[in-house]
């Protein structure tokens, strides 16, 4: 039997039902947006879940590219580890101050396939609204 996930972002489907798909690169792709997007000691039940990008966001571009690299590459042995790390683009775009972090890897079926995810760098030691202060 096909494994059956609810589909992220949650929503219902236009029978009333929550939305889920059996397609397994949306399955694994909502899993690793969760594990990058979620920060490291935010859940309660699961402190060791997640990463410390968001911290990273307030250093340099060039140190932030580095520890976002090292935490993509440690989040996939610790806690996807079905999963094959093949390469991590950050890209960065200067006008808008976004990194965007695309995680190519491979699916336990050997399907290669990507996930994208846009972060905003922020330079500084606090966040921006308190910078202005």
């Amino acid at each position: 039997m096909a494994e059956r996930a609810i589909s992220l972002p949650f929503s219902i489907d236009p029978y009333g039902r929550v939305s889920a798909t059996q397609l397994q690169s949306k399955i694994w792709s909502d899993k690793v947006k969760s594990v990058l997007g979620t920060t490291l000691r935010e859940r309660v039940m699961r402190p060791n879940f997640g990463t410390l990008i968001p911290y990273s966001l307030f250093n340099s571009e060039t140190s932030a590219v580095a520890e976002i690299t090292s935490e993509v590459n440690s989040a996939f042995v610790g806690q996807l580890p079905l999963l094959s790390l093949q390469k991590v683009n950050v890209t960065s775009d200067q006008y808008s101050n976004v990194l965007t972090v695309e995680v190519i890897y491979g699916l336990p079926n050997s399907e290669v396939v990507s996930t994208v995810v846009g972060l905003v760098l922020v330079q500084g030691a606090k966040p921006i609204y308190e910078e202005l202060l």
